[in-house]
Order: structure tokens, then sequence, then C-alpha cells
């Protein structure tokens, strides 16, 4: 029995303990009496009281939670948090997110420094077309899934990153791409988008040939045959001679593919591979990647660290909006089991250093999710403090406050009932989250 699922706890508890403590440490800090801080939730095991606080274990593992004198407003005591002035109040819910974020930039600055598994472009040049966009502005210039991005406005481009910069620095202008395509070089003229996507393409890591790697034991692709190794010459009757063109090739496919590939200098195939004879979908198996282990100093790892985390925040209203407009490619939102079942998949597929990631991503969205505006979340609580600004400082009654924030905690549960279902079905059915 696979028990990697266990590992939601640890993953899940660290964010939300330090979540708590984010509550906690602000709480104090600013004079509000706070009553408890508990590891786990309630029954207790036991607890150990230091200057008036409550320190306590609980029987139930995940997370954790911070009991402040009148957090609803119920108390007379001047050091309760309702007496609190507005300011106070507002730093005490915000910390809580705010330490989630701050728990993500130090998970990816110790990722880098401990060193980070990166494609190497010096061999393999993130610069691939392995899919483009219809009515984008690739497509209208004619670029093509398998053509190699070597030049931008007359910049060579090794990176997505300096794909993303020049695209952005000439959005709205007609602006000079070249391409290699079939050995030669296309020149196209591609007008940017004046706002991401600039040019409607998936990027993907261009090499030649395209030789098959990790094939998965006892998957589809092993019982068809398929070896680590083999070069991959023919996907569905069109030639491959490169990876990119072998990404876009195998994505676009709906069903069983038909491959050729030379083992030994030794012609093979076709080969078919039936994706749709197993529950998850896939062909099980992938393309070769060269990977390197590259070590920053702290001030390089800070930097990459910042820019991964402001990366990923600008990224989840993006995905919240594809999301509501039936556009996502993954599951969206997912409950407990969902993200128990990723945790799992992260940790058998990439071990400690993708738990950490995992780690560092799932806390970026808690930031996030727990600042919107909705009853019963952070947000909605700092929403209240906003109108009762705007108001002059006349509060609300908190027991119509605590009505909205309860008939919004009943909303979300029903959510993530609906959610929870979908999610223990999809398990039950074999399906996986990572491809």
């Amino acid at each position: 029995m696979d028990l990697n699922w266990l590992w939601v706890v640890p993953v899940l508890g660290i964010l939300i303990v330090v979540h708590e403590m984010g509550h906690f440490f602000s709480a104090i800090w600013l004079g509000i009496k706070v009553e408890e801080f508990g590891i786990g939730f309630p029954p207790r095991a036991f607890a150990i009281r230091r200057n008036g606080i409550d320190y306590s274990l609980n029987w139930l593992p995940i997370g954790g939670f911070v009991r402040i004198t009148g957090e609803n407003g119920d108390s007379d005591d001047p050091h309760s948090f309702g007496k609190a002035p507005a300011w106070k109040r507002i730093i005490v819910l915000a910390a809580g997110s705010f330490m989630n974020l701050v728990l993500a930039i130090v998970v990816f600055t110790a990722l880098a420094i401990s060193g980070t598994r990166e494609l190497d472009t010096s061999i393999a040049p993130l610069t691939g077309i392995g899919s483009i966009t219809q009515g984008q502005p690739a497509y209208v210039a004619g670029m093509q899934p398998g053509d190699k991005l070597i030049r931008i406005a007359g910049t060579p481009v090794k990176d997505d990153e300096n794909i993303r910069a020049l695209s952005s620095q000439n959005a709205g202008k007609p602006t000079a791409f070249t391409v290699v395509r079939n050995g030669k070089e296309v020149d196209l003229t591609v007008t940017p988008n004046t706002a991401s996507p600039y040019l409607g393409v998936y990027l993907t890591p261009w090499l030649s040939p395209a030789a098959v790697d990790a094939v998965r034991a006892g998957g589809i692709a092993d019982k068809a045959g398929l070896k680590n190794g083999d070069i991959l010459v023919e996907v569905n009757g069109t030639p491959v001679d490169n990876t990119a063109i072998a990404t876009a090739l195998i994505s676009e496919s709906k069903g069983p593919i038909k491959v050729v590939v030379t083992r030994g200098g030794e012609r093979i195939g076709p080969v078919t591979i039936d994706s749709t004879s197993n529950a998850q979908g896939s062909y099980e198996f992938g393309l070769y990647r060269p990977y390197h282990t590259i070590y920053y100093n702290p001030a390089e790892a800070l930097g990459r660290s910042l820019a991964n985390t402001w990366s990923v925040v600008a990224s989840i209203p993006q995905g919240i909006g594809q999301m509501f407009a039936g556009k996502s490619d993954g599951p969206g939102v997912t409950s407990i089991v969902g993200i128990g079942q990723l945790t799992g998949e992260v940790a058998q597929d990439a071990g400690i250093n993708g738990l950490l990631n995992l780690m560092a991503l799932l806390s970026i969205s808690l930031f996030m999710i727990n600042l919107l505006p909705l009853p019963a979340l952070d947000g909605g609580r700092l929403l209240f403090i906003f109108i009762e600004l705007l108001r002059g400082g006349r509060r609300i009654a908190p027991e119509k406050e605590g009505m909205v924030h309860f008939a919004g905690m009943m909303v979300l549960l029903a959510l993530m009932a609906i959610i929870t279902f979908f999610d223990v079905s999809r398990l039950f059915q074999g399906v996986r989250l990572l491809p």
C-alpha cells in the first residue's frame, strides 16, 4: 500500500502552524490577549501554561490554531481583540497570510542555496515551440510546432525568460522573429500582445534527436516495448527530428499513438501505445531532458526566490480566471483529499525537494486565498474592518458580523464537500493529478 499521501500531514501542518504563528506573535507584540496556541486540533492531549497562555498539543495532527480573547467581539476585556484599534486588528489578521508568504520565500531561497536541478539550456535551449494557440500572434504569423526560436528583433534568445522579456519590450509592434525549421532559418513578423500571453505558445526544450526517457516500469509504454534511449523518428505517421515537434504531436493525440523508433541503428515499429487503457490517461514515458545542479550564493538565491514568488502570486488570479472560464487544464480547486493525493505523487516522483517546492507553492496559495474578501476567511474579517473605517469608526454589530461569517463558513463547507466528492471519485478511478 502506497503511504506517500501521509506526507500531507507535515506539509499542511507546517503551513497552518506558520500561519497561526503570524497571528500569535503579532497579537502578543501589539498587546492583545492570547489564551491558547495549539498544535493540532482538539481533543487536547496535554497543555503547558506559561504567562497566562496555554500551549497545547492536540490529537488531530493537521495544523494548529490560536485562541485570542474577544476575537468575535464578545469580550469586555480592554486587552481583547475586539477592543483593539482597527490598525492593530488589521495587522493581526493579515499577519498569518504574511507569514505564509515569508515561508515560501525562505523555502525557495533554501532550495536555491542547497542546489537546484535545472534544465541545461546550453544543451537543450528552452526555445522549442511545443504548441500554438489559434488566433494568437505566433499562430497568425505562421509559427509552427517544432520550430526553434533563435532570435527576436535581432537579439539571440536561449530560454523562456529571454523570450518573455523581448516579447514584452516589443508588445504591440510588428517584430522580426527568426526560427529554425527543418534545419533552415525562417524569418517571421510577429506582433506580440500588449499583455501576457504575448505570443500564445507553449515553450519546451529543443533537442535533436528526440530520445525516449522515463519509461515507467510496468506501464503501457513499457509493455508496448518502448525502452529508455530509443530515438523517436515518427509519431502518428509524421516524421520527428526534435523534442519540440515530438512533444506537440504526443500532446495533441487524444487516444492511441503510433510511434516508430530506432534502437542501435535498427528501425522498430510502428508501436501502438493506447493511453485509454490506463486510468491515468497518460502514455507513461517522457522525452530526455539534460539537467544539471546549480548552487546559488545567498544573495542570488534570495533574488531568485523573490522572482519565483512574485511569478506564482501573479499567476494565481489568472489561473482563477481561467478556471471560471472553463479553460483550466489542471484540477483547479481541490480538497484536502486532492492535496493528499498530489502530495503523495510529488513525494513519489520528486522526493523531498519536490515536497518542499510543493509546500512553497501551497503556502503562496494560502497567502492569496486567505486574503480574499470572503466571509469566514481573514480577508472577510479585514473587509468588515475597512467598512468600519469608512463608517467613521462605527463598527457593525458583532452578532451581525458573526452571522455573515457563519453563513460564509456553511457555504465554504458545502463547496468543499462537493469538491471532496469529485476528488474521492478521481482517486477511486486511479487518475493521477500529475502528468
